[in-house]
């Protein structure tokens, strides 16, 4: 919106919107409004972000225990 009146957008290559306001790409992943970064990328829900935390720390406390290490135990 600019000066009270609503200003007419064309979407980039992808089909994203700029918002400047955000300095993000608004676009549809999975059928679902989503975040891009300015370059592109997806920007994680925030439990997408929990679940790869959890799965990085599922991997870390795998190799612990493969050194014979209990991770419960640190």
């Amino acid at each position: 919106m600019i000066h009270g009146k609503y200003e007419e957008k064309q979407p980039n290559e992808p089909g994203q919107f700029w918002s400047q306001q955000l300095q993000l790409f608004l676009g549809i992943y999975q059928q679902q409004l989503r975040f891009f970064t300015p370059e592109g990328v997806l920007v994680p829900t925030p439990e997408e972000s929990a679940q790869a935390e959890r799965q990085k720390n599922e991997r870390l406390a795998a190799k612990l225990r493969e050194l014979n290490i209990d991770p419960d135990t640190l």
